[in-house]
């Protein structure tokens, strides 16, 4: 069980540096985003997203931590939500728009932490194949589609049927 904790909480930890990544570099990840999708969007709401999201990835790692079992599941979600996203909206994205996405170097780091999930989680029967299974597509089908058409698709044609 302590590897499995070690990753999940590696996995916080890119999460954080992932942050550092869409707020400082190629102009900020607000900026791409609102030049690219969603004209309104801005520091504040990137700012409680991810507040909200840390402390989320914090509750889940911390109820693994003390409750075990099946409680893996959770951190498995969001491990995958966010591979999903790396490859769905950030990789996705940089080759389609020609330029870099805020966010696509550090978002890596969940592929690699994914990658040690599967070798060493299921390799060594830390976590079920059922479990695993489930973690795996409700991360994929909800947060990961989310992430990829919620800044996109979904949230721009919100405020812009508010005006």
């Amino acid at each position: 069980m302590p590897l499995l904790s070690i990753l999940f909480w590696a996995f916080f930890a890119s999460y954080v540096v992932h942050i550092l990544d869409e707020t400082l570099l190629n102009g900020g990840f607000v900026q791409w985003i609102a030049k690219n999708f969603w004209p309104t969007y801005h520091m504040k709401m990137f700012f409680w997203f991810n507040a909200a999201f840390i402390t989320a990835v914090a509750v889940g790692n911390i109820l693994f931590d003390c409750l075990g079992g099946h409680w893996v599941i959770i951190p498995l979600i969001f491990v995958a939500g966010f591979v999903t996203h790396a490859f769905t909206f950030h990789i996705y994205w940089t080759i389609r728009l020609k330029t870099y996405s805020p966010g696509l170097v550090t978002s890596l780091l969940y592929v690699v932490i994914f990658y040690l999930l599967i070798k060493y989680g299921i390799g060594c029967n830390l976590i079920s194949i059922v479990d695993f299974t489930i973690g795996t597509m409700v991360g994929v089908l909800t947060l990961g589609a989310f992430l990829t058409i919620g800044p996109t698709v979904l949230f721009p044609r919100i405020m812009r049927k508010r005006r």
